[in-house]
């Protein structure tokens, strides 16, 4: 009986650093699924933030474009043409949409993804966008036009700071 226990213990001494070994590597196994699905989530996260911050900086940055042109070109000019006045115009009002139409979605992106901060600067930037887009409908339903377009001028002054601040925040 003795031999019969010898040889189990050396039987158990042979396969115990098998086993040790296997079970190591099942434990870094189950850990580095973990691991690696955690990175995997930290890199989509990264690729949509960069995604998303791309797509809102370019129509804000339309936005701020097409103001331009309607101070300068179509408001401040005397050689632009009615087909010219025209195409600004439309211009600004499929910019305006996009911007109107995306402004939940921009602003569930902002606060997703990004910080207080950024969050802050988002809203500032929404609201001198509305604000511009308010005087331009005053201007176009009459009244005090040239106050109006000092107005319009201000606030679109303010507009291109507050652009640029939520759009060079580090993200």
């Amino acid at each position: 009986m003795s031999d019969w226990l010898t040889h189990l213990f050396h039987s158990f001494a042979d396969q115990a650093g098998a086993w040790f070994v296997g079970i190591i590597l099942a434990i870094l196994g189950l850990f580095s699924a973990r691991l690696v699905e955690k990175i995997r989530f930290a890199l989509n996260r990264a690729d949509a933030r960069a995604k998303y911050y791309e797509e809102m900086a370019i129509d804000i940055s339309h936005f701020v474009f097409i103001i331009d042109r309607l101070v300068k070109v179509y408001f401040g000019s005397t050689w632009a043409s009615d087909d010219d006045k025209s195409a600004i115009a439309l211009e600004y009002n499929e910019v305006m949409n996009t911007l109107s139409r995306k402004e939940y979605v921009y602003r569930s992106w902002v606060q997703r993804f990004w910080d207080k901060k950024t969050a802050n600067a988002f809203d500032l930037t929404m609201d001198k966008i509305k604000a511009v887009d308010h005087l331009l409908i005053l201007i176009n339903e009459g009244g005090d036009k040239k106050g109006d377009l000092e107005k319009l001028d201000t606030a679109f002054r303010d507009l291109r700071q507050s652009a640029c601040s939520l759009l060079t925040i580090p993200v």
